[in-house]
């Protein structure tokens, strides 16, 4: 019988007792045992035992992200490459293993049995490693994934940039991306702007926008949601596939939006950069999805085949959208966005897509090698960069200063240009809104000869609705609001835009058994800093009280407000009064307390408004 080799899993390894043997092959690899077992006497292994053994004898790294996802790190053709455990291309190697051994294709059920056995391995033996898309933060620096197949990646740091052909387990990733191009030294990072359609003369986008492009190279701080506008053919959709192309390619260069929450969700996932083409109009439930996206926050899923089993999503992502109008209208996205419009271009300057692109990936190297220069000098300066005013997105104007100053310019040229945008925002805001619109012009003309008004919820609803018929402006649109705890509503998410315009808006007053709202004549400020970081972005309406209210109260005011409403509880249904009145309570937190009742049986809901059930 020739001599043969088995499944110790230590084949072709140093411990090995027949090792040269196998090199020179005259040993081959096949089920039975080798010399430290008696040939004939062996157990016979399944296929999914030898599977196991076959992986385990390639020393591979398995160990779990931050979702409690197993993942492998193997090494194919001298790359070490990361995979999820259960993903088609870590079967495949799994599967290859045994054919390059005996020649035979693993059955399913063992293939199977052998990913269960792994998997939990990588969950309950592995350590934990946290997964970054694209982008990751170091400690010196910052990790960019250039999703190529030697897996490398680019560091960056104070010092200086450079390729790193073995970095660390820092990344996942996704089929849709494409290989980063191999940056360049010396380049020029201004040269970017020359491919996109904003008006030189129009220093404050200019500049903005290009801060804002190099700072999706960051990870871990809330970025603006850039918002491009412009009419047909001014090179909105060219704009992001430029951006996509020089930091995250990939073969989906655009998104369309998806209503289903599960989709939205993994999409935003999948992608660093998720820019949406052609959006005419926002509905609620995305523009909060957006802002979570864009500040940070929490997503969860239900894992598939499973009832109780959630995928727990927490991430920040570079949003942006475009359409011929301004996408954003709600005043909490709005806050969180950054206005690009984009000018008509004439016939005479038009060129096709195929030869811009063709010119722009010929210099993108350089593009790219400008920005990552940029990034080394901004890290060398932030730690002194202390703006006396910061906006709604804090993190960003700090960083925005720096690559400021790394682009030539100086700090106070940024916030300058950016607080010109914000006031655009603001006014955007406003503007989007017919109640805002009439508001501002009855406060107008009402303060010339008192400083200030102040009364019921029904008072000014009434008020606006007549002022509203004077000025021509339509009741019946879908946003006007159809009752005055709806408007009490509206006032509250309009009030960082109408305080920064020079009317504070105060909702909730106690008066005796009532509440009322009063508005006043203040100094016009841009949006106040934020603090999204520490607030639940699901939140997307800061809150315009300085009381602090906590779910419980809200709840034992309203039950107590219906108790003077009710009291010989003979009406069958009662108006609840908003909860907001009674302080800091958003609309996610109004709506949350709302829910809790209806779920107790305590509320009903009809399309306008909800009911108590006494």
């Amino acid at each position: 019988m020739s001599q043969t080799c088995g499944l110790c899993g230590r084949w072709m390894q140093e411990s090995c007792p027949y090792l040269q043997s196998a090199r020179e092959g005259t040993i081959k690899r096949t089920d039975k045992a080798c010399g430290e077992f008696e040939v004939g006497t062996e157990k016979r292994m399944s296929q999914a035992d030898k599977l196991i053994l076959y992986c385990l004898a390639q020393e591979p790294v398995l160990f779990h992200d931050q979702t409690k996802t197993p993942f492998v790190r193997i090494k194919q053709g001298g790359v070490n490459v990361t995979l999820p455990v259960r993903s088609q291309a870590f079967k495949s190697w799994l599967a290859s293993l045994l054919w390059q051994a005996e020649g035979k294709a693993p059955g399913t059920e063992a293939l199977y049995g052998a990913l269960n056995v792994l998997e939990a391995m990588a969950l309950f033996e592995g350590k934990e490693y946290h997964l970054y898309n694209r982008v990751a933060p170091a400690e010196d620096g910052i990790w960019i994934d250039m999703t190529d197949d030697r897996w490398r990646a680019i560091k960056v740091t104070a010092e200086g940039w450079s390729i790193v052909e073995d970095p660390p387990i820092l990344f996942k990733r996704y089929s849709h991306q494409k290989p980063l191009v191999e940056p360049k030294h010396g380049g020029d990072p201004w040269k970017f702007m020359s491919f996109v359609n904003v008006d030189e003369d129009d220093k404050d986008t200019y500049l903005t926008s290009m801060v804002a492009v190099i700072s999706d190279l960051i990870p871990a701080i809330p970025h603006p949601i850039v918002t491009g506008y412009g009419i047909q053919g001014s090179g909105k959709t060219f704009f992001f596939k430029l951006i996509r192309r020089l930091i995250d390619p990939s073969a989906v260069e655009v998104l369309t939006l998806p209503r289903d929450e599960r989709e939205r969700v993994q999409q935003l996932d999948h992608h660093w950069c998720a820019f949406y083409d052609n959006v005419t109009n926002l509905p609620t439930w995305m523009s909060d999805t957006l802002c979570r996206a864009a500040t940070g926050g929490g997503f969860t899923k239900r894992e598939l085949y499973t009832d109780d089993d959630d995928i727990i999503y927490n991430f920040k992502r570079c949003v942006g959208l475009n359409g011929i109008n301004v996408a954003a209208q709600r005043g909490d996205l709005l806050d969180r966005s950054l206005l690009v419009g984009f000018k008509d271009i004439p016939k005479e300057k038009r060129r096709t897509e195929e030869k811009l692109l063709a010119e722009f990936d010929d210099c993108k190297a350089e593009i790219l090698g400008g920005f990552l220069g940029t990034l080394v000098k901004a890290m060398r300066v932030y730690p002194t960069i202390n703006p006396k005013e910061l906006f709604r997105m804090a993190d960003f104007t700090r960083w925005g200063c720096a690559i400021a100053k790394a682009l030539g310019k100086e700090p106070e040229d940024f916030i300058k240009a950016y607080e010109s945008k914000v006031k655009a925002q603001i006014e955007e805001a406003a503007h989007a809104s017919p109640v805002a619109t009439v508001l501002i012009d009855f406060i107008e003309s009402f303060t010339k000869s008192k400083e200030e008004w102040e009364g019921t919820p029904s008072q000014l609803f009434t008020t606006l609705l007549n002022h509203a018929k004077d000025l021509g402006i339509s009741t019946h649109q879908k946003v006007w609001p159809k009752a005055p705890h709806v408007l009490v509503r509206q006032l509250n998410e309009l009030a960082p835009s109408l305080k920064a315009l020079g009317w504070e808006v105060t909702t909730g007053i106690k008066s005796g058994s009532t509440r009322r709202i009063l508005v006043r004549s203040v100094p016009s400020v841009p949006s106040d800093a934020s603090t999204e970081d520490s607030k639940d972005a699901r939140d997307a309406t800061p809150p315009t009280s300085s009381r602090e209210t906590s779910v419980q109260e809200a709840i034992e005011y309203a039950f107590e407000m219906m108790a003077k409403r009710l009291p010989d509880k003979t009406t069958e249904d009662a108006f609840l009064y908003d909860l907001k009145w009674k302080g800091e309570l958003s609309d996610g937190e109004a709506e949350r307390v709302l829910e809790t009742l209806f779920n107790e049986g305590k509320v009903a809901l009809d399309p306008e408004r909800w009911l108590v059930k006494t």
